[in-house]
């Protein structure tokens, strides 16, 4: 039992990992699974084959009849009776909990055709007695496409076999960046290493290590803004005037220094934003949006964030000076509890008030990078951009795109996981040149096997700064590229014959992620002994073929020997990368 739960837990770590990569959307809603009609094994394995039922999405393409599994396991899974059942010998409950997860096993590898397809299956074990305590545990089974069923081990063999031998992407990074890109080009932030070839300097290498380029950008929402809010009124007059009839001279007082300061602070913003330095922040701004050249708003962000430091001081000094004298009045032994009772109230409102005045005018706002939203001051939002994020990556990678620099491009997807669905828009698109076909998708639309939806075309779009001509492009593939790194494969190769697919066939992950459906498909949540993580969409390529499981096939077949695998560090010979070069200079 210690052996399989320690294999357990790798496996249900690595599942863990290798979902984190998957093509996904940020936000996945679930269905409900009724766990009240699950007492037995065959319950069990029924509310698995009927979800299944419901919400698979590449049943006509299996090769076996879905029925026939019925048949095949339902009398196995009722042979097994000691499901949750607190009397029974704990070493038969285990056994039978191994034959569940071994049954499990067995469909999912010999079934189920989605690659992106996950089950978790937890069963409860019979109660062991601790001192002055009972303590149930469970036993619990993990698998993925990505992780086949074999009994060499007499359960599960957690490991996937590969096809072929594969290089380490950490491996072509080294190897990229120390002996084959022109050092001042080099390009290397978060899932991106992109320069240009020392030996072929019109040609610019990317590798993109994982569809993770959404975090990392800088879009509409990054940058703060300011608004104008002289025209927005104060605090209500009865608030000064409540404390007036308690202290008369004391209410005038604090009255004149709370106006002080909302008035400072309402100057503080109409001084920026009349200022020079914003002036020329908003203009360098608009003409990045525009162009996506970086150099004169980068250079903006530190003087306007120098300016703001020095106007926002003056305010600053008022507003701790306020709470200074707003504190000696308060704890003066003389001063009633009525006439604290009405400060409090009023330096409450002033507070609310001036945390109304920055959120209305930007000047506290919130910007997103990588995994951090960053909440503050403007002048600390302009250097968490300029700090945090890579802005090099518009001169050395996204502008030779656009310029037309780059007259060669080998985009490198070996190892690439998958990521976000939005990089298509962000990424992937400034490699299209016309809007074209590449594939097709289909859901679910209600609970019988069938009720698919017809198959809708999906198409390219240029980005907004997309390549202006076709280039040879090569892509190169290995069969750990999956999801993200398929569906861009299949968008740039729609292009035409300037792009050229290297390396092996990927990973054959395809089907599309999302929410549940309003019909049915999708991911399916946990009812304590099941849980799924089921695609929302079937998809096949442009010319109506499933790849699913299967992968998208190279036009340029290229496997490595393990000897050259071993030795790239020392050797320096890439099969795949060499081939992807000749094919961009074909």
């Amino acid at each position: 039992m210690k052996k399989i739960k320690y294999i357990l837990l790798i496996f249900i770590t690595i599942i863990s990992l290798y979902m984190l990569q998957s093509c996904r959307e940020d936000s996945l809603e679930i269905a409900e699974l009724n766990r009240t009609g699950v007492t037995s094994y065959s319950d069990l394995f029924d509310t698995f084959w009927d979800t299944m039922n419901n919400d698979y999405n590449y049943f006509n393409e299996e090769k076996e009849n879905w029925d026939d599994v019925y048949k095949k396991y339902s009398p196995k899974f009722k042979n097994l009776t000691t499901f949750n059942k607190a009397n029974v010998d704990a070493n038969q409950a285990e056994k039978e909990a191994n034959l569940a997860f071994k049954y499990f096993a067995e469909i999912i590898t010999g079934k189920i055709l989605d690659q992106h397809f996950g089950l978790n299956v937890s069963i409860p074990l019979p109660s062991i007695t601790l001192p002055n305590r009972n303590a149930t545990i469970s036993a619990s089974f993990s698998s993925n496409m990505k992780y086949k069923y074999t009994e060499e081990d007499g359960f599960i063999n957690f490991g996937r076999n590969q096809r072929n031998p594969k290089v380490s992407k950490g491996n072509v990074s080294l190897v990229m960046s120390n002996e084959k890109l022109d050092p001042t080009t080099i390009f290397k932030s978060g899932p991106f290493l992109a320069g240009f070839l020392k030996n072929d300097p019109e040609t610019l290498y990317i590798q993109l290590t994982q569809f993770t380029v959404y975090p990392n950008s800088l879009t509409d929402n990054s940058f703060p803004l300011l608004e104008d809010i002289s025209n927005i009124s104060g605090i209500n007059q009865s608030y000064f005037e409540d404390l007036k009839k308690l202290d008369n001279k004391a209410g005038k007082d604090f009255e004149n220094l709370i106006k002080d300061n909302l008035t400072t602070f309402k100057t503080l913003i109409s001084t920026i934003i009349n200022s020079n330095e914003y002036k020329n922040y908003i203009e360098s701004l608009n003409s990045f949006k525009n162009t996506e050249l970086i150099n004169n708003f980068q250079t903006s962000l530190t003087p306007l964030e120098n300016f703001t430091k020095l106007t926002k001081s003056n305010f600053n000094t008022k507003h701790a000076s306020l709470f200074s004298t707003l504190s000696l009045y308060y704890n003066n032994p003389s001063t009633t509890y009525a006439q604290k009772e009405a400060v409090n109230i009023l330096y409450e409102i002033y507070n609310k008030r001036i945390e109304n005045y920055k959120k209305l005018s930007g000047f506290t706002s919130s910007i997103k990078f990588f995994i951090w939203t960053f909440s503050d001051d403007f002048d600390v939002l302009l250097n968490n951009i300029s700090t945090n994020y890579p802005l090099d990556i518009y001169n050395k990678l996204y502008n030779p795109i656009t310029n037309g620099k780059a007259k060669k491009i080998i985009l490198d997807l070996r190892g690439n996981g998958g990521g976000y669905v939005i990089d298509a828009r962000i990424f992937t698109e400034r490699f299209i040149t016309q809007q074209k076909n590449w594939g097709y998708q289909r859901t679910k639309e209600g609970n019988g096997r069938f009720n698919y939806s017809p198959w809708v075309s999906v198409e390219t779009k240029p980005h907004k700064f997309a390549l202006k001509q076709n280039v040879p492009i090569a892509i190169i593939l290995d069969e750990d590229s999956f999801s993200m790194s398929e569906i861009s494969t299949m968008m740039i190769k729609s292009q035409g014959d300037h792009v050229t697919i290297v390396g092996d066939n990927s990973g054959g992950g395809t089907a599309g992620l999302g929410g549940q459906d309003d019909f049915n498909g999708g991911n399916t949540s946990d009812n304590g002994y099941l849980s799924f993580y089921m695609p929302l969409m079937a998809f096949k390529d442009s010319n109506g073929k499933i790849v699913e499981s299967i992968g998208v096939a190279p036009n340029v077949k290229v496997i490595p020997t393990q000897e050259q695998v071993d030795q790239l560090t020392t050797t320096y010979i890439d099969p795949a990368f060499d081939a992807a070069l000749k094919a961009v200079n074909k």
